[in-house]
């Protein structure tokens, strides 16, 4: 059985295995390498189909915002400069797609926030747990135009991620899901009592503890005098969506679908998945699942190439 408390969230700062394949592949892109575009677009095609159609239903729908968001991504090529994985990256420019998409048919706005649950606050709103105005051009970290906002991002992406992994090492994981709730679901204190089946007390002291660690983790490593505490919150949405700050690594899933992960990790990324309904890696898991129907079926069509020609010689 596998354990990884040792993960890390994916930010500008983590990059590691599938990543330095994806620096390598976009290396290859950009000297315009014969193959290199085609072989990025079979390794996300199918994850980020997934999400789309997760979020607009009707395949025509889908498969017009994927290709836009190939298009978008061919020609911010050369702005990107790996602020987060390729994958969230992608993701990201999709998700302006598909906001771009409901704006179309004029839908206010959309989830931005993973959606499989309601909570009892919002139950005249389907497959949503809260709702939020869709992002303005201006807090997207792809125009890259606020660098003061994307500063104090990355300031609160290190303290989240420093909260996070301590969490992680103590395997303190019913802290790590309540966490999720509260700051990156947004959701209220008494639907993550409930869902965590604990009193309402100890989640509100638990809040109140995290973001005085969390106020005390951004003074150590802020070094400007116009950090936004008062929007701390908002701001802390923000940086866990953009940046998937407590997303599993795609092999992670991977273990979880082979039911390789030790029992205490199995049940957190279970949670993440099912309960948490994180869009992106239900995606990746989606993907992973069809990845290995294809294999297998690519399998028994090898073996029946390689013994057909032994059953028509096989006497009867």
């Amino acid at each position: 059985m596998l354990r990884d408390d040792a993960e890390l969230p994916l930010n500008s700062q983590a990059r590691e295995g599938n990543e330095r394949d994806d620096e390598k592949l976009l290396e290859a892109i950009r000297e315009k390498k014969e193959g290199a575009w085609s072989l990025l677009i079979e390794r996300y095609q199918g994850r980020l189909m997934n999400f789309a159609i997760s979020k607009l239903h009707q395949r025509a729908d889908a498969e017009d915002v994927i290709q836009d968001t190939f298009v978008s991504f061919i020609k911010s090529l050369e702005k990107y400069r790996g602020e987060v994985s390729l994958e969230t990256y992608l993701f990201t420019i999709l998700r302006n797609k598909i906001i771009d998409e409901y704006r179309s048919i004029n839908i206010r706005s959309i989830s931005l926030i993973q959606d499989v649950f309601c909570s009892s606050e919002n139950n005249d709103v389907p497959n949503s747990i809260s709702r939020l105005p869709a992002a303005g051009p201006s807090e997207s970290w792809i125009a890259c135009e606020n660098e003061q906002y994307l500063l104090h991002q990355d300031i609160l992406a290190q303290a989240l991620i420093r909260l996070c992994k301590g969490f992680k090492r103590t395997s303190k994981f019913r802290n790590l899901k309540i966490l999720e709730l509260l700051l990156y679901c947004g959701v209220s204190t008494s639907t993550a009592a409930e869902l965590a089946k604990i009193e309402e007390v100890t989640v509100r002291t638990f809040k109140y503890r995290c973001l005085k660690q969390l106020h005390r983790y951004v003074e150590e490593l802020n070094t400007s005098e116009n950090f936004p505490y008062s929007n701390l919150e908002n701001l802390i949405t923000s940086t866990w969506e953009s940046q998937r700050l407590t997303c599993p690594k795609r092999s992670t899933i991977g273990a979880f679908l082979l039911e390789q992960l030790e029992p205490d990790w199995f049940d957190y990324i279970d949670f993440h998945l099912t309960t948490l309904g994180c869009h992106f890696c239900r995606a990746n898991l989606k993907d992973l699942k069809q990845q290995k129907t294809d294999e297998e079926k690519l399998f028994r069509e090898r073996i029946m190439a390689s013994t057909v020609g032994f059953l028509h010689n096989t006497k009867e």
